[in-house]
């Protein structure tokens, strides 16, 4: 799925996130620590965000794993974290969308979100689903506004899906 989304968001570079890149990533996550404060409770660091690069639920394999940054103009200004074929073959996961705080309101994760639909219906996906934290008001309303509906609950976490068209 990396390659259709590398076409998907051509105007854009977009580059597998590791340990190497990781502090220049990490700029996108600092500049949303009020994210980070409302769904954690603490801020981001690096050190407690280096685990988000092999983070995968029980049961999935690595090569599921999407974990990517978007450039524009040599920096990074998206972090996009999902698993394909998860949590069925015919689904993926969204776990983790940021964009650089300073460039909220742009229309840039309309467009990353977009891209990945894209992608997932070229991949062959018939569903993306996610959760977000019910307390993110702003994340809740953001998915909704693209066709996410609620599915369930779970805990404090709002389950939401929707078909890939």
């Amino acid at each position: 799925m990396l390659a259709e989304i590398r076409m998907q968001l051509s105007e854009y570079e977009v580059i597998a996130i590791t340990r190497q890149n990781f502090e220049q990533v990490f700029k996108v996550y600092d500049a949303n620590q009020d994210f980070f404060m409302l769904v954690q409770g603490k801020k981001a660091t690096i050190e407690s965000s280096l685990g988000d690069i092999d983070a995968i639920p029980p049961d999935c394999g690595g090569k599921q794993k999407v974990y990517i940054s978007i450039w524009k103009g040599g920096k990074a200004i998206g972090v996009l974290d999902l698993i394909a074929g998860y949590p069925e073959q015919t689904s993926f996961w969204i776990g983790l969308l940021l964009v650089h705080g300073d460039l909220h309101g742009k229309g840039i994760g309309s467009k990353i979100v977009r891209a990945v639909l894209d992608a997932a219906k070229i991949s062959g996906y018939h569903k993306a689903k996610l959760g977000v934290v019910e307390s993110n008001i702003q994340g809740l309303n953001f998915w909704e506004k693209h066709g996410f509906n609620i599915m369930g609950r779970n805990k404090n976490i709002v389950v939401m899906a929707r078909p890939v068209v």
